[in-house]
Parts: C-alpha cells; sequence; structure tokens
C-alpha cells in the first residue's frame, strides 16, 4: 500500500481505525459481553492487512454478522473454518483465538506398517519411465534430502490447494525468467516487500 496521507494521517492508520471502529461499532449494538462464540471464516485475505480475517457468526439476536476481525498470529486458516472468537474484558472487537479441527479426508497411514526402503551411503532411489528415462531421483544430500524431477517439463497439479510449507522458501529461474498468471486476484502478504 503507498504512503499515502490524508489530513496529516496515515492512509493505513486511517484504514485501521475505520475496521477497529466498525467492529467496535457492532459488539455495542448486541451489546456483547465478553465471552466466546464460533464463527465461519470466509475469507482470508485482507487487502490491506494480512492479520484479519473475514468471519460469520451469529448475534445475541441471532441474525448473522460478517467482520473482518483480527486473528493470532499462530493461526493458519482456511476457508471454511470454524474458529474461536473471544471479546477481551476491555477490549473492543472480536479475536479470532483458536481453530476447531477439520475432518481428516483420508486415513494416515500407521508409520510401523508403511513400507520403507533405507538408503544406504550414496545410493539414491531413481523412478524411471516406459522408455528408461528418469522421472523422479531421491538421494541424501548435504544439507537434506534432494528429489530431482526428470529432464524435461514437470507439471504440478493439485484438484483443489497446492500449498508449499517451510521456514524459507526460494525460487529461482535462469535465463526463461519467471511467469505468473492467475484468472483470480494475487496476493502478496509480508512485514516487509523488497523489489530489486
Amino acid at each position: 500500500m503507498k504512503n499515502t496521507t490524508v489530513d496529516g494521517r496515515n492512509l493505513q492508520e486511517l484504514i485501521e481505525a475505520a475496521l477497529e471502529g466498525q467492529a467496535a461499532v457492532e459488539a455495542g449494538d448486541e451489546r456483547a459481553e465478553p465471552g466466546t462464540i464460533v464463527g465461519e471464516v470466509l475469507d482470508t485475505h485482507h487487502p490491506h492487512f494480512p492479520g484479519r480475517v473475514f468471519v460469520r457468526w451469529l448475534n445475541t439476536a441471532k441474525k448473522p454478522v460478517q467482520r473482518w476481525v483480527q486473528a493470532e498470529r499462530h493461526l493458519s486458516l482456511v476457508k471454511g473454518d470454524r474458529v474461536l472468537m473471544t471479546l477481551p474484558m476491555g477490549w473492543k472487537q472480536w479475536i479470532v483465538t483458536g481453530a476447531l479441527g477439520r475432518a481428516r479426508t483420508a486415513p494416515v497411514a500407521d508409520a510401523e506398517n508403511a513400507s520403507q526402503l533405507q538408503l544406504g551411503p550414496g545410493e539414491s532411489l531413481r523412478i524411471l519411465s516406459h522408455d528408461g528415462q528418469p522421472l523422479v531421483t531421491v538421494r541424501q544430500g548435504a544439507e537434506g534430502p534432494v528429489v530431482e524431477l526428470g529432464s524435461g517439463n514437470v507439471e504440478l497439479k493439485a484438484a483443489r490447494t497446492l500449498r508449499l510449507v517451510a521456514d524459507t522458501i526460494e525460487l529461482k529461474a535462469a535465463n526463461g525468467g519467471i511467469d505468473l498468471r492467475t484468472e483470480g486476484d494475487a496476493v502478496v502478504r509480508a512485514r516487509t516487500i523488497r523489489l530489486n
């Protein structure tokens, strides 16, 4: 977001104040008392504030309410999650403090019953195509496991969400460059965004 000022105030500060004021008015309209309720996540990508999620819940009059509210920073939420929301004593707005467990889509294999292949020092596991070309090679590298995918183009497909999780993620391309395409919105969230 550009560092624009309005009447001497940072635009980001104005938006944040408006969001907090909206949540405070909503809590006041409900005459909400400190406590805990259950809501449903409708969206996790606020255009300006990554710490907020869009949640729907029922107020004391059993009417649906939808608001962007703050979530604890350690939570990893997706659309459809059922979340616990708390209104702390002396605070102005609801806060998402926890998430209820998701149903497993498939049973997790027992580690003791899983098939295993142990590689010796310097060994690797290679999967070949019908014509003998390498598809996947797995070996132990100096810093951890190394997975090499074929010698041509590689395509990864997922029916719904393809999620990469790591402490650090690096994308490197040579002279071919990087081409990012989407039919939806592109969202980049970070404390600091550096270009060049």
